[in-house]
């Protein structure tokens, strides 16, 4: 038993030794690196206004379940409301296939470079819009499936032009 208790204090010295000893940085003090993109950073910028009204031409369309198939797409009209520096916001307006006209809002925002802008939409759909012209965008629409597209995953491509006047 004798021997038991100077094995503890060794041990507890030992322990006492091992945290007081090593790192003497508190988290805290370690160097915090800068934001690439601060709230100023994002609002400045030379990015092209997109503001103003779009309607498609060259739909298309299609449905992925078990199969591939082609869905008849009909003209879209897209409203860029307002945009802050690259963010941009506004809505959709479209007929679905087999549905009624429908109105969903919509937000982007344009890459460094301003040229390419990824926006998703009110139910979920993800789009890559890429300016071609000052007034004209490709765009490239993915939903992953669900109420939407009738469980079924759904691609859409597309050219939309911007309405003058």
């Amino acid at each position: 038993m004798r021997k038991a208790i100077p094995s503890v204090c060794v041990a507890a010295i030992l322990i006492l030794f091992l945290f007081c000893a090593g790192c003497t940085a508190t988290p805290g003090s370690l160097p915090v690196p800068s934001a690439t993109h601060t709230p100023s950073s994002l609002s400045a910028g030379n990015y092209p206004d997109i503001t103003g009204t779009w309607k498609s031409t060259d739909e298309a369309g299609w449905n992925l379940n078990t199969t591939i198939q082609d869905v008849a797409i009909g003209q879209n009209t897209w409203v860029f409301a307002s945009q802050e520096g690259p963010v941009a916001k506004g809505f959709k307006l479209f007929r679905q296939p087999d549905g009624p006209d429908v109105n969903q809002t919509l937000m982007g925002i344009f890459d460094p470079e301003g040229k390419t802008l990824t926006i998703i939409d009110q139910p979920g759909g993800w789009v890559k819009g890429t300016l071609t012209g000052p007034d004209t965008m490709a765009v490239v629409l993915t939903y992953s499936g669900g109420e939407d597209t009738g469980g079924n995953s759904f691609a859409l491509a597309m050219t939309l032009h911007r309405i003058k006047g």
